[in-house]
């Protein structure tokens, strides 16, 4: 499948799941069957048959059917963030993101951060609190984060975490570990090759 098609298909599956849940606010959980029913009455023949023959596909919409519609529905919301922040950072899409979800908008100091996190070849980076400035030190990398705006760095730091472009664990000390992810490092590629 062409990677066009794979982004619209997911895009579109997400999208109608939240609207038939939506639609369908009373209920606890929702029926596969009544889904796929509505997808047909909704003209949405492709999406349907796409699901109809993808075991995995079915399996994943019967799960999500069964959470709790508030759960579902604020997950997709982290799921329009996390591909608002994303966007926010590709050229051409830049200004729909910003113009559409403009809170979520990845700061200079963000990619900066990620930036750095990958120019260090790190997978950690440990916060450490002294009598001057904060610092934060790559652990199984080179170097140190540079700060831009020390002022923003929590703000910044804590959106790459609710993102999933970092994670936040603490060493034996109680001291803060930033985990570098995947994800991260292929948002930082994808900023490379657009650049």
């Amino acid at each position: 499948m062409e990677p066009i098609t794979v982004a619209t298909s997911f895009a579109s599956i997400v999208s109608l799941l939240g609207q038939y849940r939506s639609e369908h606010g009373a209920k606890k959980q929702a029926d596969f069957n009544e889904f796929i029913q509505w997808l047909q009455e909704s003209q949405h023949q492709d999406i349907k048959e796409l699901l109809e023959i993808n075991t995995k596909a079915t399996i994943s919409i019967k799960a999500l059917l069964n959470e709790d519609r508030e759960v579902l529905l604020s997950r997709i919301g982290e799921l329009d963030n996390a591909l608002a922040a994303y966007a926010s950072n590709l050229e051409g899409f830049s200004g729909l993101a910003s113009a559409i979800n403009p809170e979520v908008v990845l700061s200079s100091q963000a990619i900066s951060i990620l930036r750095q996190f990958e120019v260090s070849g790190g997978s950690k980076m440990i916060q450490l609190k002294s009598l001057g400035p904060v610092q934060y030190l790559f652990l199984d990398g080179n170097g140190q984060l540079e700060i831009e705006e020390p002022r923003f760095i929590e703000d910044d730091i804590n959106i790459l975490i609710e993102l999933g472009l970092l994670r936040h664990d603490y060493n034996s000390n109680g001291e803060s570990i930033y985990v570098y992810t995947r994800a991260a490092s292929k948002l930082v590629g994808s900023i490379e090759n657009d650049s």
